[in-house]
């Protein structure tokens, strides 16, 4: 049905079609569309596929990560061939951008996502449990609202994730999540208390712009790559004790509202505080920053004298 792919991947392509039934008789006009980079399948053929992905939601974890399962198996065994890659990444992929949260919010957590996600421009009326849920593509919520806040706590993002100008209404939670790729909150927007104690950044962290009106727990994280907090305003207590920056850390024109806590926090490389402003107490006791980091050294001096 599937012509050159039919014959050179029979049995992959059997098992790809069979945990895809909704494909029906569009398997060959969607695998005839991916058959060029830039091609795209209809637009009944992404309607079809988001149903089939609610559908699916509304079954259970169980039934979820079993498809899930299945569809990390085939790319192993699809990914020599570049066609049979993209008909896999396409219908891998869990696209619900600009929908209404569909089913309960409750019915994301511990779900296996094979391929690329895309929740942007999403509201979730009620609280969104994504703890321990596993994210093997790129990830994106760009631009969503979390009305009632979100827990992604113990949650696995092997790809890139974006949460840029995402609106937290209630607490985020993110302690022990693990990002592996990079990950961007740039402008996001954290209306109560921001968890990641114990998360760990392998890669670049850009939360430039963002603010926190609640507790930003930020301390006990391993930053992996650069990682940018520049422009944003902490309203509330901002602690980074115990964090470990390996590459460079931008906190320029921040806004520390009330304390701020760096206590024990290490900087292997030198970090940036230009222009940033500290209108409560500071706390840099037992931090170490790199051989030659003079300048850091004095400029916490300074800031010490002058806040008392």
């Amino acid at each position: 049905m599937l012509g050159a792919l039919g014959k050179v991947f029979s049995s992959p392509r059997s098992a790809l079609l069979k945990a895809n039934p909704w494909l029906g008789t569009d398997a060959e006009d969607v695998a005839r569309a991916l058959t060029l980079p830039t091609a795209a399948p209809p637009a009944r053929v992404a309607a079809a596929r988001r149903a089939a992905t609610v559908t699916r939601l509304r079954l259970g974890a169980d039934a979820w990560n079993e498809w899930a399962q299945t569809m990390l198996v085939l790319s192993d065994q699809l990914a020599s061939e570049p066609a049979a890659q993209r008909l896999w990444a396409y219908l891998a992929a869990t696209d619900l951008a600009g929908a209404p949260a569909e089913p309960a919010s409750d019915a994301f957590a511990g779900l296996v996502f094979p391929g690329a996600v895309d929740f942007s421009k999403v509201r979730f009326a009620d609280t969104a449990w994504f703890s321990a849920s596993v994210f093997a593509g790129d990830v994106r919520f760009a631009d969503g609202a979390f009305n009632r806040g979100a827990n992604f706590e113990r949650a696995e993002f092997k790809g890139a994730a974006s949460f840029d100008g995402v609106v937290f209404g209630r607490a985020g939670e993110f302690r022990q999540a693990q990002f592996r790729g990079p990950a961007s909150f740039r402008s996001a927007r954290f209306d109560k208390d921001a968890w990641f104690r114990g998360a760990d950044f392998a890669a670049a962290l850009d939360m430039s712009g963002a603010s926190f009106a609640g507790e930003a727990g930020l301390g006990a994280i391993r930053y992996g790559g650069p990682t940018s907090f520049a422009k944003v305003k902490f309203g509330d207590n901002a602690g980074f004790e115990a964090a470990v920056f390996t590459d460079v850390v931008r906190f320029d024109d921040a806004r520390f509202e009330r304390n701020a806590r760096f206590e024990q926090a290490r900087f292997e490389r030198e970090p940036s505080f230009d222009r940033a402003r500290f209108l409560g107490k500071t706390f840099f006791q037992g931090i170490s920053v790199p051989e030659g980091g003079a300048r850091v050294q004095k400029a916490i001096a300074e800031l010490r004298r002058r806040l008392g």
